[in-house]
C-alpha cells in the first residue's frame, strides 16, 4: 500500500515538473517576443532621428520621416500598455487591481481618436482607416473604464492594420441596439483569412493562426486575449468572423449601464472629436 502511495506521489511530482518546465519555456519565449517587438520600433525611431539631426533629408522627406517616427512611437506605446496588462493578467485574471472609476464614454469619439493614432501606421501600407459616423453618432455613451476599453479597440485596430492587405481599407462601424441596451462596434478589414475554427480560438491566450505566424513570426498572440478579458470585465461580448468575400470582422458589444452601481463613477472628459 505504501509503495502504491509512493508511486502516486512520484507520478504527481513528475507532472508538476513537466508543467513548471512548460511555464518556464513559455515565459522565456514571451520575453523574447516582447524584446523583439519593442526593439524594432525603438530602433526605427533612433535611425530616423539620427537622419533628421544630421541634416541628411530634404524638407519633404523630413516630414515623411517625422510621420514614421510618430507611427513607431504609437506602436511602442501600444505594445508597452499590452505588456503591462498581460503582466497584471498573469496574477489577477479579473484585472481587479486596474479597476479605475467608471466614465461615460462616447465610443464614436474613442474610435475616431484611435483611428487617427493608427492612421500613420496604415499609410506605411497604403491603408485608409475610415470611421462611419452613422448610426454610431446616435448611440448613447457607455459606462466603462475608459483606459481599458480604449486598449480593447487599440488592440483590434492594430491587429487590423498589421494583417490587412496593402492598399486596402479598414472600416469601423457601430450602432446602438436598444432592445439589448448595448452599443456594438465592428472593425472590418480585408487581410489574412480567418477560418471558423480560428475565429473560435483567436481569443485564447497565445493563440495565433498559421497565416499570422507566417507573416509575423515574433507575435505573442496576447492582444486579442487581453481584449476579451477586458470586455468580460465590462460584462460585454467580443467575436470574430470572416464573410464569404474574405473580409474579417471583429465586433465588440458593450452594455450601456450594466456596471452602474458596481464601481465608482466619475464624469468623463473625452478627448475632443478630431479627424
Amino acid at each position: 500500500m505504501a509503495n502504491v502511495h509512493l508511486l502516486g506521489l512520484e507520478e504527481e511530482n513528475r507532472h508538476l515538473k513537466e508543467e513548471l518546465a512548460a511555464v518556464n519555456r513559455e515565459r522565456i519565449e514571451y520575453l523574447q517576443n516582447v524584446s523583439h517587438q519593442l526593439v524594432a520600433p525603438l530602433n526605427a525611431i533612433k535611425w530616423h532621428i539620427e537622419n533628421l539631426t544630421q541634416g541628411r533629408l530634404s524638407v519633404d522627406r523630413g516630414k515623411k520621416v517625422l510621420r514614421s517616427v510618430y507611427s513607431q512611437a504609437t506602436l511602442a506605446v501600444h505594445l508597452a500598455k499590452n505588456f503591462a496588462l498581460m503582466s497584471n493578467l498573469e496574477s489577477d485574471h479579473t484585472l481587479s487591481t486596474l479597476r479605475e472609476p467608471l466614465q461615460a464614454v462616447n465610443l464614436l469619439r474613442l474610435v475616431i481618436n484611435l483611428a487617427d493614432d493608427f492612421q500613420p501606421l496604415g499609410w506605411d501600407k497604403g491603408l485608409q482607416i475610415t470611421v462611419e459616423d452613422e448610426p454610431l453618432a446616435r448611440a448613447p455613451d457607455v459606462l466603462v473604464i475608459s483606459p481599458l476599453v480604449s486598449q480593447v479597440f487599440s488592440n483590434i485596430i492594430e491587429n487590423a492594420v498589421k494583417y490587412a492587405r496593402k492598399s486596402s481599407q479598414i472600416m469601423i462601424v457601430g450602432r446602438h441596439i436598444p432592445e439589448r441596451d448595448i452599443v456594438s462596434v465592428t472593425v472590418r478589414n480585408h487581410g489574412i483569412p480567418l477560418g471558423p475554427e480560428d475565429a473560435k480560438r483567436v481569443f485564447e491566450r497565445g493563440y495565433r493562426t498559421q497565416e499570422a505566424r507566417n507573416l509575423y513570426p515574433a507575435g505573442t498572440g496576447f492582444g486579442l486575449y487581453i481584449a476579451q478579458k477586458i470586455v468580460e470585465v465590462h460584462e460585454g461580448s467580443i467575436s470574430a468572423a470572416m464573410d464569404p468575400k474574405g473580409y474579417v470582422s471583429f465586433s465588440v458589444a458593450l452594455p450601456v449601464k450594466a456596471l452602474a452601481g458596481k464601481a465608482r463613477e466619475r464624469d468623463a472628459k473625452n478627448r475632443p472629436l478630431s479627424r
